[in-house]
């Protein structure tokens, strides 16, 4: 219907502008037809005269005739009355035939008359109906302008507003592997099945450390087969009292520490990869860099506070339109 509505106004214009033409053309002939239909009456009535004064010349003929036959003896037969009665009702016909005609014509002439009128009148009345179809049109393109612009700031709002869900969520939302990532991780590492150990835990209390340390766990055994110990918790104190002592930051995300075991530094960068990968954050430990307490191969998966900023998907999604803006920073340069 909008779009209907929106052809309106340049289909109004095209239709003044014929009717226009018309009513110039439809003027001018009805300029030319008012100038003649007086004549018509005129003329007609100088037929109607011309034949009746051919009575006049019907008799005068007959009577010549009666005289000369009355005063020449050779003619036997007086002029005959049937062909003056002949000749004169012929005449008389023709009058009323003409006379009939310009009545007609004169009936004509009003019935064109009041058809001007009426035509006059009709075109009064189209220009009425073109102007209020004309101001309807622009009424309601205007009203579809305004519900398209409502529209569209409904629409810039509610993405906003989900814009700022989103971004509150992913700045608080809990680390987790879904089961999809739990058997790809778990395939992915599935070479270290019985080759290494993976000692567990989590800064505690942290409800979220403590979960996302659980399915850490459950991706390494249940889908890799790798002894892990259960996800224990730990809890470190921070010294503190010293007077413009140094403020150290704590260590975030999951810290991984392994033996110089080669299969268990191997290890231990392969499940760094695989969780960075999928947007978490997952780093080796420096300090100290290994233990030096065993030779076995075993690793040690820390899962410390929960990292500021986005985590998991959210935080590949904002990598990936950093990258969009940063291409499109590098295709269209600002020149100053």
């Amino acid at each position: 219907m909008i779009c209907i509505l929106s052809t309106l106004p340049s289909a109004a214009s095209a239709l003044q502008s014929s009717l226009s033409v018309l009513e110039r053309d439809i003027a001018a002939l009805e300029s030319q037809s008012s100038g003649l239909e007086p004549w018509l009456g005129r003329f007609t009535l100088l037929v109607a005269i011309g034949v009746a004064l051919e009575i006049f010349v019907v008799i005068h003929d007959h009577r010549k005739e009666v005289n000369e036959w009355r005063v020449c003896e050779l003619i036997p037969e007086g002029p005959s009355l049937i062909k003056l009665g002949i000749e004169i009702a012929s005449i008389i016909l023709v009058i009323a035939g003409v006379m009939g005609e310009f009545g007609v014509g004169l009936r004509i002439s009003s019935i064109n008359g009041q058809l001007r009128a009426k035509g006059a009148e009709l075109r009064s009345k189209s220009d009425q109906l073109l102007a209020i179809v004309t101001q309807q049109a622009s009424d309601a393109d205007a009203g579809a302008a305004e519900a398209n612009r409502q529209a569209a700031e409904a629409n810039r709002k509610s993405e906003e507003e989900r814009l700022a869900r989103a971004k509150i969520e992913a700045a608080v939302a809990f680390r987790s592997l879904d089961d999809k990532q739990k058997r790809d991780i778990g395939t992915a590492l599935a070479s270290f099945s019985r080759r290494v150990g993976v000692s567990i835990w989590f800064q505690g209390p942290s409800a979220e450390a403590e979960m996302f340390a659980d399915d850490i766990a459950e991706a390494l055994r249940s889908f890799s087969h790798i002894t892990t110990t259960t996800p224990g918790g730990i809890m470190a104190m921070r010294e503190g009292g010293a007077w413009n002592g140094e403020i150290k930051s704590v260590d975030t995300g999951v810290v991984v520490q392994s033996t110089k075991a080669p299969a268990a530094i191997e290890f231990a960068a392969a499940l760094i990869k695989q969780l960075n990968s999928r947007g978490f954050d997952a780093k080796r430990q420096t300090d100290p860099p290994f233990d030096e307490k065993t030779t076995e191969p075993i690793i040690w998966v820390n899962v410390e506070p929960r990292p500021k900023g986005p985590q998991g998907e959210y935080k590949l999604q904002a990598e990936r339109e950093a990258k969009a803006k940063k291409r499109q920073a590098q295709s269209n340069p600002v020149t100053k």
